[in-house]
């Protein structure tokens, strides 16, 4: 028993694989190889019968549209159409010279109906009582006889012929063609035979030669009669040929039959050898695909054997902890050279990733930096120009009698706007630079303010520079009217250690869509006035606390505005400089 199981259990992990392996592809393979057979079996015989039902449709639809350009062209030439109208009048007029310009006419017309339709060779006029044709673009054959027309459709007056010899004297080319009798007031009955070129030779032998397949189509009428066949050593014209439903086998042909819309029947037909020989040539093909398949699996296998399972498992460990975030670098010795390179290269992979998210972070920073950098000089300029603008006004209204004041106070807002201060902003200095841009725009602007400003230690604490001052301006200069109300709540609350902000005016708000475009994050060129302002102190916000403080905004047109700033409570020591 223990030679036995040495001898047929396979301790050796080369083995093992080799066994599994050979198993599982030998098994694959006689499955795929039934399936494949059965599969393609199926495909190849319903790729003929789909490939004949196509061809035969593509020949019906231009066997339709050939008919339908015939059947207009032998309207024209009723008495209600073009011709026909100008043939009426010939034959009901009796001086000499009108009759010779109708005709003339009538000629003229016929020949601008070929002209129009390349196709189109014979277009006639035929009188059966008297055998010849009045007016005809081409000469007629000499024993033409309007009964061996091969009819394949059509009513009493109105007939469809199956492809047939063209009736001109000077062509051999195959045509189909449409006769109507038509009769004119004077009683005389002539009729219409318009007949057009037609490919069904040159497409048969394409088709045949495209797929190596004799294909022979056949016209047959009502009473099931060959009119045409394209091989006629296969079906003669006059034979009658049975056939029920839409695709079948009968004899030794596979057909396929289809009914034009004008009621003719034509069908495909393709022997049964030729049907066959198709499917064998694919079934061969299919087992020597099968065959290279297996020696190919085969030949995997005995490749595979030599695979060592350990560096795998190690280059997944690897991969796993690398996707849940893990960026240390480990040193292995597998003891082969490509596993030992790829895992130096896996780690160089790693410590240019840290390297990468590193320089992305600072540049980040460097960007946003940037970002409150360049609002910073858009909200300077609009700061001073309001206020210069406001130093103008002083001027004139007071005769320059307080501007000195006005200008020391403007110096301390500039000096702080512009970051000349060396000192750390807090809200004590944020709340006094806000006061003395009040006392400025009270100068100039009748409106009262209220200030309701908690007096405790949180006034010490810092904040971010320059937060306050750019939306009490825009509430005075975008908001407020003359005897307007300006009211600022600055009050801590020490259980959440947050400070809230709530500056209210009762001026004339802002639409929805203002509001709207000024909660957006991203810079937007309409953005002037308030959606500058707001926008820096979002970002110095952002940038000072993080995501811990946030800006509120309510409005409604004619009803005020409302920002509220909720703030952390920073004690001294995390001061962070700005």
């Amino acid at each position: 028993m223990s030679m036995l199981r040495q001898r047929f259990v396979f301790s050796s992990l080369r083995k093992r694989i080799m066994m599994f392996l050979t198993v599982g592809f030998v098994g694959c393979a006689v499955l795929m190889a039934s399936v494949s057979y059965n599969a393609i079996y199926t495909m190849q015989r319903d790729k003929i019968k789909t490939s004949m039902a196509f061809d035969l449709y593509q020949q019906r639809s231009k066997l339709n549209q050939m008919y339908n350009n015939l059947l207009q062209v032998t309207q024209q030439m009723t008495p209600e159409g073009t011709v026909g109208n100008l043939m009426e009048t010939y034959v009901s007029t009796v001086d000499i010279y009108s009759q010779r310009l109708l005709s003339r006419d009538i000629s003229y017309n016929i020949g601008l109906i070929t002209f129009s339709n390349p196709a189109m060779e014979l277009v006639m006029y035929y009188n059966p009582a008297s055998g010849q044709a009045p007016y005809s673009n081409l000469p007629l054959r000499g024993d033409f006889k309007l009964q061996s027309l091969p009819n394949v459709a059509g009513m009493e007056t109105l007939k469809y012929q199956s492809p047939h010899k063209s009736l001109c004297r000077f062509s051999d080319d195959l045509v189909v063609s449409v006769t109507r009798e038509v009769q004119f007031s004077d009683g005389t009955q002539l009729v219409v035979y318009v007949e057009a070129r037609t490919d069904i030779p040159a497409d048969m032998n394409s088709l045949s030669a495209s797929l190596n397949m004799p294909y022979a189509l056949v016209f047959t009428d009502t009473a099931d009669r060959v009119t045409y066949s394209s091989n006629s050593a296969a079906f003669a014209a006059g034979e009658r040929l049975m056939l029920n439903g839409e695709s079948g086998m009968t004899g030794e042909y596979v057909w396929n039959r289809m009914k034009g819309d004008y009621g003719y029947n034509i069908a495909l037909l393709l022997p049964v050898s030729s049907y066959n020989h198709e499917l064998y040539t694919w079934k061969n093909h299919m087992l020597w695909i099968l065959a290279i398949a297996l020696l190919m699996m085969f030949t995997l296998t005995l490749l595979l054997r030599r695979l060592i399972n350990r560096p795998f498992r190690l280059i997944e460990k690897e991969m796993r902890t690398f996707g849940k975030g893990y960026m240390g670098t480990r040193q292995y010795h597998t003891g082969i050279d490509e596993f030992d390179r790829l895992f130096d290269q896996f780690n160089m992979m790693k410590r240019q990733i840290q390297q990468l998210i590193m320089d992305v972070e600072q540049k980040e920073k460097r960007r946003h930096q940037l970002e409150i950098e360049k609002l910073a000089y858009q909200i300077n300029p609009h700061f001073l120009m309001n206020t210069l603008n406001s130093v103008r006004w002083l001027a004139v209204m007071h005769k320059q009698e307080e501007i000195e004041k006005f200008v020391s106070s403007l110096i301390i807002l500039l000096n702080y706007n512009l970051g000349k201060s060396e000192e750390t902003a807090t809200f004590r200095s944020e709340i006094q630079i806000m006061r003395t841009y009040l006392e400025l725009q009270q100068m100039r602007h009748d409106f009262e303010v209220k200030l309701d400003i908690a007096e405790e230690a949180y006034l010490d604490s810092p904040v971010a520079r320059f937060i306050l001052q750019p939306i009490v301006e825009n509430a005075v200069c975008h908001g407020l009217d003359d005897n307007g109300k300006l009211e600022i709540i600055i009050s801590p609350d020490e259980t959440v250690q947050m400070v809230r902000i709530i500056i209210r005016d009762d001026g004339k708000g802002l639409s929805q869509e203002t509001l709207a475009l000024l909660q957006r994050d991203t810079p937007d060129q309409q953005q002037t006035g308030w959606g500058i302002g707001l926008r820096y102190v979002r970002s110095m916000l952002e940038s000072f606390y993080g995501r811990k403080a946030r800006m509120d905004i309510e409005s409604m047109p004619n009803q005020g505005t409302t920002v509220t700033l909720n703030l952390p409570y920073l004690h001294p020591r995390k001061e962070r400089a700005i």
